[in-house]
């Protein structure tokens, strides 16, 4: 259904675009606003952090309804817009990101001609699920690996599993890295003091901020700790770490890319804490800005290919406090080269098209 040898594309599964906070949705707005004109594309937002609106003339934003519940939002979205699509918006490629949408991936399948997954997160490993939304998660990535027409990978280690997994089908599974893209110029917070650390995410238990307020409770140095984030629903979590966060723990919620450039090339190291990452956007743009960095020692933080001296045993509060003392590790910035938005636009392009012969 290609008009004047353009490909029709849908893109779910993300919150919306432009200027939402996430992994996810960073990922979506770097790649899709750098696409050729050769691909139409309606990206399926969500009504509480969207509206519709056209960003330019081959990519607009379709917001829906979802529940403003954190298990029901993603998937109730997904099924909504996969409706919508194929009532409305008839399309060559329907592309579906993360593996809790992918849960109703045999549908689209049904609906669209072509239906692609990137699989962002192992989801069903994040402590704050319950064992339904865990199950829901399982299911999406299990139809994703075995029926859709294309799985990308923001992973290596994961593509890797998911190759011995599904040997039949690592044809049609491909790595498909994040970037890194920020402003040219950047914004102060006056309220933010010399000197700091950094760290920067949702404030959820994956994030592994416990770990770092409870370090930096015990951390004895001048500096202060910064941690630009927060939650998009009211959390418990959130407010325990909190209220158990010393005088010198300060909270500075969202932040617009151009802040965020500032607190990067200012900070004395940006600590990524992680318990669970896909490939993290913050880490690749605090190197951009020469921010020096300790990380946990997860696989998906060591795919990035960053000094071994940069990263600390997982979740031991001793190893972690050992790192703020030694101030971070500062790393080469050759090796962002492996992380360039245009480079991977291009591919992604390259892909879809091969996709649809």
């Amino acid at each position: 259904m290609k008009t004047k040898n353009k490909i029709k594309l849908a893109v779910v599964g993300l919150r919306g675009i432009p200027g939402v906070m996430g992994g996810v949705e960073t990922h979506c707005e770097e790649l899709y606003k750098r696409v050729s004109t050769d691909i139409d594309i309606v990206v399926y937002g969500r009504k509480q952090y969207v509206n519709s609106s056209i960003i330019s003339s081959t990519l607009r934003v379709k917001s829906l309804y979802s529940p403003k519940k954190e298990s029901l939002e993603t998937p109730f979205h997904t099924l909504i817009s996969i409706i919508h699509c194929f009532m409305f918006s008839r399309v060559d490629v329907f592309h579906i990101h993360g593996i809790g949408g992918s849960m109703f991936l045999p549908l689209a399948k049904v609906l669209f001609p072509k239906v692609l997954v990137t699989h962002h997160s192992q989801n069903y490993d994040h402590q704050k699920w319950g064992k339904l939304a865990k199950f829901v998660f399982r299911c999406g990535e299990k139809f994703a690996l075995k029926y859709a027409d294309k799985v990308f990978f923001v992973s290596k280690s994961l593509l890797e599993i998911s190759k011995k997994r599904y040997p039949k089908n690592m044809d049609n599974y491909h790595f498909m890295a994040n970037g890194f893209s920020l402003p040219e110029l950047s914004t102060n917070i006056p309220e933010v003091d010399y000197p700091f650390f950094l760290a920067v995410g949702r404030l959820v238990p994956e994030k592994g901020f416990h770990d770092l307020v409870d370090t930096f409770n015990l951390y004895k140095g001048n500096e202060k700790l910064v941690i630009a984030g927060d939650t998009d629903f009211k959390s418990d979590y959130a407010d325990k770490i909190k209220e158990r966060a010393g005088a010198n723990i300060v909270f500075v919620g969202k932040k617009n890319r151009s802040q965020l450039k500032w607190l990067y090339s200012e900070c004395k190291a940006f600590i990524l804490p992680s318990y669970s990452e896909g490939l993290p956007i913050s880490a690749l743009e605090a190197v951009s800005c020469s921010a020096p960095v300790i990380m946990s020692d997860i696989v998906q933080n060591k795919d990035l290919g960053f000094p071994s001296e940069s990263y600390f045993k997982l979740g031991n509060i001793d190893s972690l406090h050992k790192m703020l003392n030694k101030g971070g590790v500062k790393v080469d910035k050759s090796v962002l080269k492996n992380y360039d938005w245009d480079s991977i636009s291009t591919n992604y392009e390259k892909l879809i098209k091969k996709a649809i012969v």
